[in-house]
């Protein structure tokens, strides 16, 4: 496995602190490799490109290499003995152990976070689109479904009969919350309310669309650079041919505008506001863009 090779290390780590150092070393690769695997098995189900995987693992070998090196310089006064024991350097050495590990472990929930959101694939109108109206699909079943699920409470009411078991498997409701679904059903003003709310989104990148088709993308010279109108990604961006001064670095903060190191651009999202707070900050005129 990946850490077998540190085995030995991590054996001796426990040399001072630990009455069977082999045992506990071999436990702790065997923990680590387990670790280790699943996050390559997540990543590697996520898609990540397998050079991306090879530099995550080499270095998650490192931190733990590192972790152990710390590790070896613990020592327990139950161990060494009592006598002559340095309370004060072994305490030291502890709180950089659990530095070391904090780092590492700090380090391995970010990087996936990064890696994973780096693998994404960029929104765009059309995939957001797709995703609201698959979202839209799924709140209007599920509406009907509490429709149905008011009409059955009704019945059953009248009826005089048990529909826990229909209420727990269609809907998962505990069977603490029945006599609450009982009395009062299912609300669906909020689902109308959220329904709208996403119709009308839908129809809003519906018209951002068109917009990118009909003018895929424009631009608006400015002195030492350009201002683009990406619609592909519905952003605002500032292409500066060097950086700014702190001045317009300012005056950009202070306009939405935020630093994209992934688009080496300045950007915010593209509205038509967007659009006049930015002519105005360069003092440009309304037929700029072309």
């Amino acid at each position: 496995m990946y850490l077998d090779h540190l085995t030995e290390k991590a054996q001796q780590a426990h040399n001072w602190t630990s009455f069977n150092p082999d045992r506990i070393g071999k436990r702790i690769v065997d923990d680590y490799n387990a670790q280790l695997s699943a996050d390559i098995e997540e990543l590697q189900n996520a898609g990540i490109d397998p050079e991306v995987i090879e530099g995550y693992k080499n270095r998650y070998i490192a931190l733990f290499s590192s972790w152990i090196s710390a590790k070896s310089r613990c020592a327990s006064s139950v161990i060494t003995g009592g006598a002559n024991f340095n309370v004060r350097r072994a305490e030291k050495a502890n709180r950089s152990e659990e530095n070391h590990y904090q780092l590492w472990q700090v380090w391995r929930e970010k990087a996936k976070k990064a890696i994973t959101r780096k693998a994404k694939e960029p929104k765009t109108y059309v995939s957001e689109i797709d995703r609201y109206r698959v979202e839209l699909a799924a709140m209007q079943k599920n509406h009907e479904l509490m429709k149905q699920g008011n009409k059955e409470i009704a019945k059953a009411i009248k009826e005089g009969r048990d529909i826990s078991a229909y209420l727990m498997q269609t809907f998962g409701i505990e069977p603490h919350m029945i006599d609450w679904h009982m009395k009062f059903g299912f609300g669906l003003q909020n689902n109308s309310a959220n329904m709208r709310r996403v119709q009308e989104r839908i129809e809003m990148l519906e018209k951002k669309e068109q917009q990118r088709q009909e003018s895929p993308e424009k631009e608006m010279q400015i002195e030492g650079g350009k201002i683009v109108l990406n619609y592909e990604i519905d952003r605002l961006q500032i292409l500066f041919d060097a950086m700014p001064n702190a001045e317009m670095r300012d005056k950009l903060k202070r306009s939405g505008y935020k630093w994209s190191p992934k688009n080496t651009a300045w950007q915010r999202q593209l509205t038509p506001n967007a659009i006049w707070t930015t002519k105005r900050l360069f003092n440009l005129n309304q037929s700029t863009a072309q």
